[in-house]
């Protein structure tokens, strides 16, 4: 598997297959649609009248009618007078836009600091991540030194088409925040950090427009003592890039705050399921277990942050049902090769990920 499986371990083995298969086939499948024909508009949110930012109290229509505009025209003056900003989700591996339909809707009507004008999420269809089935036989692969500008060519396509559709709805005044959920977060970064050799007159304006980047359950780094490198060289490519440190990136405006759980440990010898995935999951991306080895059951709380002066976001619990907090609220389906755009299969409402009630709050208010 060139690429982590952030969904679940336990559909390594699946997830493998379907794409070597599909890769074998591929002559014979038709080809999927662009994104832009598949996701432009079925996806899309609505965008908020910037008259509507602030609720107004509806009121009978008698002697206070005077009382009821005044107090529109302050709330019409008090919109304008925000920031006003987008969003670009780049999604987790295999996840598709309608994943974080709720999410990116919960963000827009929520998030009061600022006036979210438009969201996006990179039209990424689940079939896009067959083309990485590509470099297996590959000798860079092997010797795990893939290229992220190479591989990963078709992610950066997605993230442009996303963010010119953002600029086409709120203007190319806005500033626009970028959330990556898992492995989304570490090619957000490269992006920004221009690993994809992009020149295009959507990346120079994007260069100007991003003022801030959030990461959800992303690992930065990938360490020494890692049993094996799951991405075969590409985070390493990225790391070790002077231009996607978070040095460079604060230096050109970019606010990054990285989120990460620390909610569960992981356990080889124990009856819960949940532990033994985290287990499995932990051990190759840091090489051990430990009662201090801990994240949110697929991604290490170690490798979740950036360094100085990327902002750290730990969160323990949900501050609203004290559960764990789970790398993800869906479970993808890989092997969906038919309806590459069908939603992934949900999880249970008590299965708390980091955009549920109570997580949401904890970072919210850096989408700045």
């Amino acid at each position: 598997m060139i690429m982590h499986n952030f969904s679940s371990s336990v559909l390594l083995a699946a997830v493998l297959s379907a794409a070597v298969l599909l890769e074998t086939l591929a002559f014979t499948l038709p080809s999927p649609g662009t994104p832009s024909a598949i996701y432009h508009g079925k996806y899309a949110h609505t965008i908020i009248d910037p008259s509507l930012a602030s609720s107004v109290d509806a009121v009978e229509p008698t002697e206070t009618a005077i009382d009821e505009s005044t107090s529109a025209t302050s709330s019409a003056v008090s919109s304008s007078k925000k920031k006003r900003m987008a969003v670009l989700l780049c999604p987790a591996q295999f996840c598709v836009p309608v994943d974080y339909t709720l999410l990116l809707d919960t963000i827009q009507s929520e998030h009061t600091d600022v006036e979210i004008v438009a969201t996006r999420v990179a039209p990424l269809p689940r079939t896009e991540w067959i083309k990485v089935a590509k470099q297996l036989p590959t000798k860079d692969f092997i010797d795990a030194n893939l290229s992220v500008k190479v591989t990963l060519d078709w992610y950066f396509e997605a993230i442009e088409q996303g963010l010119a559709e953002l600029f086409a709805e709120g203007g190319e005044d806005i500033e626009v925040c970028v959330i990556g959920h898992s492995i989304g977060g570490w090619v957000a970064r490269a992006y920004l950090g221009g690993i994809s050799g992009s020149s295009t007159s959507v990346y120079r304006l994007a260069r100007d427009r991003i003022s801030s980047l959030v990461t959800l359950g992303t690992p930065h780094t990938s360490p020494e003592s890692a049993l094996v490198d799951q991405t075969r060289g590409l985070l390493r490519e990225i790391a070790n890039s002077p231009d996607c440190s978070a040095q460079s990136l604060s230096d050109r405006g970019i606010k990054i705050t990285c989120v990460g759980s620390s909610s569960l440990c992981g356990k080889l010898i124990t009856t819960d399921l949940e532990e033994i995935v985290a287990a499995t999951s932990y051990l190759p991306l840091v090489g051990r277990l430990g009662d201090d080895v801990k994240g949110d059951g697929i991604v290490p709380t170690a490798l979740a942050f950036m360094e100085s002066p990327a902002r750290r976001v730990e969160i323990e619990k949900c501050l609203e049902t004290g559960n764990a907090v789970r790398h993800a609220h869906v479970l993808p389906t890989p092997w969906n090769l038919i309806d590459g755009s069908a939603p992934s299969l949900s999880l249970s409402d008590d299965f708390v990920w980091y955009g549920s009630p109570g997580v949401l709050g904890q970072w919210l208010r850096y989408i700045e």
